[in-house]
Parts: C-alpha cells; sequence; structure tokens
C-alpha cells in the first residue's frame, strides 16, 4: 500500500486535486438552492425588476400587437409602487 499512500500524497499538493474534493458539496448545496427557488416560485416565471422603485415584482399584464411593424406592446404593472411601465419587444 506504500504506493498508493504516495499517490495520493503527492496528490493532495495538487491545488486542483483539492478543489475536486469540494465539488460533491458544493453540487448538494447548490441542488438544494435550486430546489428552494423552484418552489418559491411555484412554476412561474419570475418577476421582472421595476424601473421606477428596483422591487423585483414587475409582471406583464398586457400584450398588443403585433403592429404595422411587427412590434408587440407590453404593459408592465410592478405591485409594489403600481408604477407601470410600456415596452416595445420585436414579436416572433
Amino acid at each position: 500500500m506504500g504506493i498508493v499512500d504516495d499517490l495520493l500524497k503527492a496528490l493532495d499538493r495538487v491545488p486542483i486535486w483539492k478543489r475536486l474534493g469540494e465539488i460533491p458539496g458544493e453540487v448538494d448545496d447548490l441542488r438544494s438552492r435550486v430546489s428552494q427557488l423552484e418552489e418559491k416560485h411555484g412554476g412561474k416565471y419570475p418577476p421582472e425588476v421595476c424601473r421606477f422603485c428596483g422591487a423585483r415584482a414587475a409582471r406583464l399584464k398586457s400584450v398588443l400587437g403585433p403592429d404595422g411593424k411587427g412590434m408587440l406592446h407590453e404593459t408592465w404593472v410592478c405591485s409594489e409602487c403600481d408604477g407601470y411601465d410600456k415596452k416595445l419587444t420585436k414579436g416572433r
């Protein structure tokens, strides 16, 4: 077993080898965090950031179009400050 021990000791001096040992714990942590986010959103897209108050509470209220130029007219409303924003986006 001396050769195996020597090999493991040599690998411990390689920075990437140490990093590889940390990855399983990080993957488990990331899985847990993603699961929590998916549960929090309940299958819905997350809200956009309101350009008026900065809260992540703006939701798409209505879409009109496409117009003659192929643009969609979107109305976004913030549930925090009741601000609304009209955006033009390229239709598909």
